[in-house]
């Protein structure tokens, strides 16, 4: 989808370069702005088009026509998602246990990513922010342009996009509250991850909320984005998910990780409007505690 921005140009803003309105006003990166130079009618002054060396002035209008650029996909997988919030930015979905979240070599019709843009059509292109292991389930943030995509992604390095996971683990925690710190690497030919002290920093927050017998149920929110890190640092910590095979979880009452994306909180990316997100766990998960 194509993006248009707006830009009156007010007292404040007279006399910069476009390129210091896009970067200072808009907060462009260089290599958005980048784009735009080579993007036909990408940058409009008072509907002409304009270099980036050019002056503003008060009263001036400053037009932004962001590219999109659709890519081929797949048409074989198709239905409606299950969608949590939606604006002309972004869309938010719950996605099931089973199904990747974009493509991949080895899922190139059966993701997330190809059923939404199949749902939409070939208007524009959707981009995963973020992802989810096929095997765990919940709130999946999908992109529909790129300056969006962007900021959403920006979010995450700044940590404005938050996450919270509900995950019901094996045995109970001594410690009801804390911060787990570990350091996760990937062995070749390995899928799982391991603790090694030449890994990639991982920091976990947990908190009990019930307990079932000999499970317990967690919110938990990582500070850290690694593959892998709440599974593995469970595991770690002595307390594998139910259901998680590759890190020595039990798959008799669950036959995947017991792992769901509950809670997503994050900024429009032009707005600045917090949104919250809230998804009750899969019913797989629920049959857990039942």
């Amino acid at each position: 989808m194509r993006k248009t921005i707006v830009i009156p140009i007010t007292d404040d803003l007279n006399g910069l370069k476009i390129k210091a309105v896009l970067s200072q006003s808009v907060g462009l990166s260089r290599r958005e702005i980048s784009r735009l130079k080579f993007t036909e009618n990408g940058i409009l002054l008072n509907g002409s088009s304009a270099y980036i060396t050019a002056v503003v002035q008060t009263g001036d209008r400053l037009e932004i026509n962001f590219p999109d650029y659709d890519l081929a996909h797949y048409t074989r997988i198709s239905g409606k998602p299950q969608i949590l919030y939606e604006d002309e930015d972004l869309v938010v979905v719950n996605k099931p246990a089973g199904m990747p979240c974009h493509p991949s070599h080895e899922h190139l019709d059966d993701d997330m990513g190809t059923l939404l843009q199949n749902y939409y059509g070939s208007s524009f292109t959707i981009r995963a922010v973020g992802r989810l292991d096929k095997d765990v389930s919940g709130i999946m943030l999908y992109a529909k342009n790129q300056p969006a995509a962007a900021r959403l992604s920006r979010q995450r390095t700044e940590c404005l996009l938050k996450k919270t996971y509900t995950a019901i683990a094996e045995g109970i925690l001594d410690e009801k509250k804390g911060i787990l710190r570990y350091r996760l690497a990937k062995k070749e030919g390995h899928r799982d991850r391991r603790i090694s002290r030449n890994g990639q920093e991982c920091v976990t927050e947990y908190e009990v909320i019930a307990e079932h017998g000999s499970l317990s149920v967690l919110h938990v929110s990582i500070i850290t984005g690694r593959t892998h890190q709440i599974r593995a640092g469970m595991a770690y910590a002595g307390h594998p998910l139910c259901g998680d095979r590759l890190y020595g979880g039990h798959t008799e009452l669950i036959p995947r990780p017991a792992l769901h994306c509950s809670k997503l909180v994050f900024e429009q990316p032009f707005t600045k409007e917090q949104v919250q997100i809230e998804c009750e766990p899969a019913e797989d998960m629920k049959r857990l505690l039942g």
